[in-house]
Formats: structure tokens, C-alpha cells, sequence
């Protein structure tokens, strides 16, 4: 063999080699964050959300968590040290090169130290630097920030002191309420020059006081459903494909299973009996390996966090799943 042929022949190979490695590299995902990235309060065996979020997103993906507790997204005077952009963590969140970056940062700002033009900056030039870090990745960020139940009784905080008989959460208010609207207003600002996904970390959490235990750091209960939002919001974004779910119905309900090594999101999909009809929403997931059962009552009920019933007075054995369109 000739010298000019072995060459092509070896250049050949290496493209091919080349091109087989891309085609199997995942796609790599930046949790970054504060305390609730990190997972403050979970016990050591507590999976933390971004941990959970590589289980639904499955082997395409690699998920990491960059979370440092008590950081915040802008850099006030006072408060040395306390800037995300300062930890360690950020420097390897950089180093990363992330294809998806995903930002809760922004619950830590809004105490005493709180002005408005700084947290502006800082969370600008945190999205600039991960920019840098990879021009082609893609942002996502938690637009409504989490709950936060400390204050007084009843106070219409974030949800606040609103569930007496569960909670024994500080009854003082450290004034955050007041300048959260106009910190995730800012957030809105910053995510439209960047071209950030915001994504509603509030609402779905808001009702759940029992998965906290000193009101802002969520239990293992609140991370998996935090990944399960954020979850949502990924296949709805990206248009990920799923795992074909396995149907059956009998007297019990009806029962979709999870067959694949990947989440399956929910949203959109109907539950009928032949007449009645309920939509399927707020982020109901089915983890891999698991399954869901839906059957019939005198409500509708569509929180995927408790048993889901469709109203309908026919048999469990009627209801079919629908595909969405």
C-alpha cells in the first residue's frame, strides 16, 4: 500500500471516529444556583433536583449541579463573597461549557442588601459569561422564584405564614416579600437580552408546605418535583422526544407505565370515558420504571401530586388516554 493511499485511508478513519464520538456525547446541562440547587436540608441519601433531572432526562444528558448555599445573583456592597459569580462554583460551571445552562439564583437578593441596578448587573454578567462559555447554549431560568412561607400568620408573602397547622416556620418577616415582584420583573429584563426560557418555580411548590421544614429550603419531596418541572419545561422547550408509555385499564383505572430509561411528560395528553374529558396538566412525569394510575370520581382532579381522577360515573374500565396532538 502506498504511503498517499495509507494516509487517506487513516484520515478516513479519524473523521469516522470523529464524527461516531459526537453522535455519542450527551448533551451536558449547568444546574447553577444557591442553596436549593445545592440541596441544603436534604438528608446525604436525598437525591438533590439536579440528580432527579438527569434521571428523567436519561442517558442523552448530563446533568450537573453547580448550587452554593446563601448566593446571590447581583454583588452588593456588605455582602463580599456572597455573588455567584465569585464561587468556585461558577468558575467550574463556566469551565463546563454547558450546552443548557439553568439559573435559580434570586431568592438570596432581595433582603436589606437589595438594590435593584446591582442585581441587574449581576445577573447580566453571569449570563454573559456562561454566553462565552458556549455561544450555541441555551438558557433557561426560574422566572417566579420559588416559595418562601416564613413571615407572620396570614401575611400575603410568598405564599407566607398561611398554613398554621402544618408549619412552625419563623414568624418573622426578613422583608424579602416587598422587592420580589420587582426582582423577577428585572429577571424578564435580563432574560430577554439573553434569550432566556423562564419557567414558573412558584405556583406548582405553592400549596406544599409540608415538603419544607424551615419554609424556603424544600425536603427531597419538593427537589423531585422541582426536576419534574423543570423537567416540563425542557421537553417543552427543546420538543425532547419520550419513551412510548405502556397502556392498561381494568376495574382499578387506568394505568400508564414508563417502560423507557427517560421520563415521560404528560401535559397535553386527554383522559376520556367516551363523554368526559380532563387534560392532563401541571407537569404530570412519569419517572422511568414507574407508573401512574387514573380513575374515576366525583371531581376532577389533575395535580399529579396526589391520586388523579377524572369525573365520570362509568368504570374505571372506560378511560382511555388520548395522545396529544
Amino acid at each position: 500500500m502506498s504511503i498517499k493511499r495509507l494516509i487517506t485511508l487513516l484520515t478516513a478513519l479519524i473523521t469516522i471516529s470523529s464524527a461516531s464520538d459526537a453522535k455519542q456525547s450527551p448533551t451536558t446541562v449547568a444546574c447553577v444556583g444557591d442553596s436549593i440547587t445545592f440541596g441544603y436540608g436534604l438528608k446525604p441519601a436525598d437525591k438533590r433536583y439536579p440528580q432527579v433531572l438527569q434521571e428523567l432526562l436519561g442517558d442523552k444528558f448530563a446533568v450537573k449541579g453547580f448550587g452554593n448555599s446563601g448566593k446571590t445573583a447581583g454583588d452588593y456592597p456588605g455582602q463580599k463573597g456572597r455573588w455567584y459569580g465569585s464561587t468556585n462554583e461558577h468558575k467550574k460551571a463556566v469551565d463546563y461549557a454547558a450546552d443548557i445552562y439553568i439559573c435559580n439564583l434570586g431568592i438570596n437578593d432581595t433582603g436589606a442588601w437589595w438594590n435593584a441596578d446591582l442585581f441587574t448587573k449581576g445577573y447580566n454578567d453571569l449570563f454573559t459569561a456562561w454566553k462565552q462559555a458556549n455561544p450555541k447554549a441555551k438558557f433557561f431560568a426560574w422566572g417566579k422564584l420559588g416559595p418562601d412561607y416564613r413571615g407572620p400568620v396570614d401575611k400575603p408573602a410568598f405564599p407566607g405564614n398561611c398554613f398554621t397547622d402544618v408549619r412552625k416556620y419563623s414568624l418573622v418577616d426578613n422583608g424579602s416579600s416587598a422587592k420580589r415582584p420587582e426582582a423577577e420583573k428585572l429577571i424578564k429584563g435580563v432574560a430577554k437580552k439573553h434569550k432566556v426560557v423562564l419557567f414558573d418555580a412558584y405556583t406548582l411548590m405553592a400549596n406544599h408546605p409540608e415538603w419544607y421544614t424551615d419554609g424556603l429550603h424544600p425536603l427531597a419531596e419538593g427537589a423531585r418535583r422541582i426536576a419534574e418541572i423543570t423537567f416540563t419545561q425542557l421537553v417543552k422547550s427543546l420538543k425532547l422526544s419520550q419513551p412510548t408509555p405502556k397502556i392498561t385499564s381494568d376495574e382499578n383505572g387506568l394505568t400508564i407505565s414508563n417502560p423507557g430509561s427517560s421520563g415521560i411528560l404528560l401535559d397535553g395528553f386527554i383522559v376520556s370515558d367516551g363523554s368526559q374529558k380532563m387534560t392532563l396538566s401541571n407537569a404530570t412525569v412519569i419517572h422511568p420504571g414507574a407508573s401512574i394510575t387514573i380513575t374515576t370520581g366525583a371531581t376532577n382532579q389533575d395535580d399529579p401530586t396526589k391520586p388523579l381522577t377524572i369525573k365520570s360515573k362509568k368504570s374505571p374500565k372506560s378511560l382511555k388516554l388520548i395522545k396529544k396532538k
